[in-house]
């Protein structure tokens, strides 16, 4: 209760001496609102939920660096305005990706994309097993079984934010495993898809 009375810059001198109930407050202070922003540009609900998350993950990650005398808002704002245009800027990549692909003769493409397909699948299978138990269970959860992060912290008694932690974790050591065990071309396509 006491720290909805505080200001955002008492909340961030808490938060960078790692205060999670600063934390939460400024997560739930602003989540609807990034959410709302983001949506606009994006038009996918899911999306923008997801970079909110990284975002408020970033926070609390680079929390020691936030300074308390600086617009807290503004820099919420900016940090999502940046990962929606880093969002663009993959899609981007992608289409060209698939532009160029276009370009090659139906055979051969189809004989590609049935290797790269293959490949990936056999890459991302091997690399979700190799993530610790929990952190399997959650990424599964949430990109096979395509739940929320709310319903699986609400099915594993878990916080939505330790939800968020194992999502980034795992999608990190995933791009980490396909740049190790893939070839430069078939890595570069995969670390826009995942």
């Amino acid at each position: 209760m006491q720290y909805r009375q505080k200001t955002d810059a008492e909340l961030v001198v808490l938060l960078t001496l790692n205060d999670e109930e600063a934390f939460s407050e400024l997560y739930v202070r602003y989540k609807s609102k990034l959410q709302y922003f983001c949506f606009h540009f994006l038009k996918v609900e899911s999306e923008a939920c997801d970079i909110v998350q990284e975002v408020f993950i970033r926070i609390w990650e680079s929390r020691c660096f936030i300074n308390p005398e600086l617009s807290f808002s503004s820099f919420l704002y900016v940090m999502a305005r940046n990962r929606v245009l880093n969002y663009f800027k993959h899609i981007d990549v992608e289409n060209k990706i698939k532009d160029i692909l276009a370009k090659q003769s139906l055979e051969e493409e189809n004989i590609e994309s049935d290797l790269i397909s293959t490949e990936y699948q056999d890459i991302l299978r091997t690399a979700i097993e190799h993530l610790p138990p929990q952190r399997k269970k959650i990424f599964n959860m949430s990109r096979i079984d395509g739940m929320s992060h709310k319903e699986i912290a609400a099915i594993l008694n878990i916080s939505v934010y330790t939800v968020q932690e194992h999502i980034s974790e795992a999608l990190a050591f995933i791009r980490h495993y396909f740049a190790q065990h893939s070839d430069l071309s078939l890595g570069l396509m995969l670390l826009w898809i995942i």
